[in-house]
């Protein structure tokens, strides 16, 4: 059992509580909150105070008088804190590098990898946290779930309550006192969206809000200070415990108003529940029928609407293959996360339609309440869109950035298992075919016969589809240097790092651009010359973020 698990709601379906016995916990009323968190978020305050600069500033070698801890999703984004000086540890040392802290060892900044809950560190073994990215899930099927059903609040509950365990590590008791850093666009987005930062507990939100307020008062300093000054002397009223500082945060704590549980949740697991145990004892039939009805009485956005039909498609598997491939087929068409069912998917062309670019981008800016939402979810969607971001994330963040320019965006691999990784379409008759290598080492020297081959055959592709329209064919790969035994049948462009960070700074300008305007009230217009002025009209987008490769002789 975690001390900081804030929703009991998940014992239903795992422990098969009551909703009734998860309703009405047993809770005490006369500790509102406790400890004190200083929750900063760097990159509110100032657009250079981003992940990079932080870990630049916090990792290397120090003489503080405190423990520095970061806690960060992968072995993967602490490479960087290892190069710069700080101890990132595993399962065979962290316990001893924890003791050593507790003993006085203070000179090293020590980074934690993934790990959110089972370690204590009090007092001056942790003044300054840094929690880094969004925490991954240990075990393959949370981590599919998550891929899968992204805005589920099942798993959005998870995620908040794995993020909780971790602001909770350096602030044990009552007295007790932290700074905590929050970097990563993903982790930004997640804890200041209104979206998802309704799954924290009460008093986490107010701790937020605090640092939101904080975030708001620190830009009036940033006319004649530099920004990380700003920063550290915000951090410095924590350390060197502030009276007005410690008098803010008391009263704002102290004005945190319990908030009633809501039923959803708990019908939902329920359900889930008593389908799984039906399926569990051979009963197809009745799991079938449960879930069957569930999916056509609930009101459940396309993502989660596909993840129930992929799970009534496998309790049907017991009764008839034909019927199950029917559902996954249905869950297949509503989210193209899921499992490809056996037969009956085919592609479907992209079309040139007679209406403006201006108004799906329009209809994509819809979406979001605000400025701020729309600024949280873009940078996200940029910070995946980086050499050495796995695969599915880099793809489904090109393909972002194609709905948000306006084009009509695919990605034919993901969805039909063939063709190019993405696909841009729908403007001017013209498209934008995309390879994508964001896996491919830094250092490699040239593309290889095998990639070259691989881009042929999608560009093969697009031709037996599309026949002779217009494309402009991009290999998004750190060299231009095309190997000696490899050969490209079509023109082919290259985006390296320089041009791939180009592009992406002309999209942030663009959305930037957008802040003093109400989202849904912008003239089509106003959003031509934005695009114009920030190079990402067609033009644009098919001369300056490319270069030519280049055949190495032997």
């Amino acid at each position: 059992m975690s001390a900081t698990t804030q929703d009991d709601s998940f014992f239903i379906k795992g422990l098969n509580f009551s909703i009734e016995s998860v309703k009405k916990p047993l809770t005490t009323s006369n500790q509102k909150w406790s400890g004190e968190k200083m929750i900063l978020l760097p990159s509110l305050i100032a657009d250079d105070l981003d992940r990079e600069l932080i870990i630049n500033k916090f990792s290397p070698p120090s003489n503080t008088t405190y423990g520095i801890i970061s806690l960060v999703s992968s072995f993967k984004k602490a490479q960087l804190y290892s190069t710069l000086g700080a101890f990132v540890s595993n399962t065979e040392n962290i316990f001893e590098r924890i003791t050593l802290l507790k003993r006085g060892a203070y000179n090293v900044t020590l980074v934690v990898v993934n790990r959110y809950d089972g370690i204590d560190l009090p007092d001056e073994s942790c003044r300054i946290l840094i929690m880094d990215s969004m925490p991954y899930f240990n075990s393959l099927h949370e981590r599919y779930e998550e891929m899968c059903r992204s805005t589920s609040d099942l798993i959005n509950i998870k995620i908040a309550q794995k993020i909780e365990q971790g602001l909770g590590r350096s602030v044990r008791g009552e007295k007790d006192y932290t700074v905590i850093i929050i970097i990563g666009a993903d982790l930004v987005k997640f804890i200041k969206s209104k979206k998802t930062g309704k799954y924290f507990s009460v008093q986490t939100r107010q701790q937020i809000e605090i640092g939101m307020q904080i975030a708001e008062l620190a830009k009036d300093d940033l006319r004649n200070t530099d920004s990380f000054q700003v920063l550290t002397s915000l951090i410095r009223q924590s350390l060197k415990r502030d009276e007005g500082w410690k008098e803010f945060y008391k009263e704002e704590m102290e004005k945190i108003v319990s908030d009633p549980k809501q039923s959803d949740i708990y019908d939902l697991l329920k359900i889930e529940r008593d389908c799984e145990q039906a399926n569990f004892w051979g009963d197809y039939e009745t799991a079938s029928m449960l879930m069957q009805t569930f999916v056509d009485s609930t009101a459940l956005d396309n993502n989660e609407r596909g993840w129930y039909l992929q799970t009534l498609a496998r309790y049907k598997y017991g009764l008839s293959r034909i019927d199950s491939n029917t559902s996954q087929k249905s869950a297949f068409k509503s989210n193209l996360q899921l499992l490809k069912p056996k037969d009956g998917i085919s592609y479907k062309k992209i079309e040139y339609i007679n209406e403006a670019r201006i108004k799906r981008i329009k209809e994509y800016l819809s979406q979001f309440e605000s400025y701020d939402e729309l600024s949280l979810a873009i940078d996200d969607i940029l910070s995946n869109l980086t050499f050495g971001v796995e695969a599915e994330k880099f793809e489904n963040a090109l393909f972002e950035i194609g709905n948000l320019l306006g084009f009509i965006s695919q990605r034919p691999d993901k969805e039909f298992r063939k063709g190019p990784d993405n696909l841009w379409g729908g403007v001017e008759n013209k498209y934008f075919l995309f390879e994508c290598k964001s896996e491919v080492e830094d250092g490699r020297e040239e593309i290889n016969k095998y990639e070259s081959g691989q881009m042929n055959s999608h560009c093969g592709w697009f031709e037996s589809e599309y026949g002779s329209l217009s494309v402009k064919r991009i290999l998004i790969i750190p060299t231009r240097n095309l190997s000696y035994y490899g050969d490209f049948t079509h023109e082919v462009s290259i985006m390296r790092k320089g041009k791939l960070r180009e592009f992406k700074n002309h999209v942030k300008a663009f959305v930037k651009e957008l802040k003093p305007f109400s989202i849904g009230e912008i003239s089509e217009e106003k959003l031509q010359q934005i695009l114009n002025t920030s190079k990402l009209a067609i033009e644009n987008l098919q001369q300056d973020y490319t270069e030519s490769y280049r055949k190495k002789t032997r």
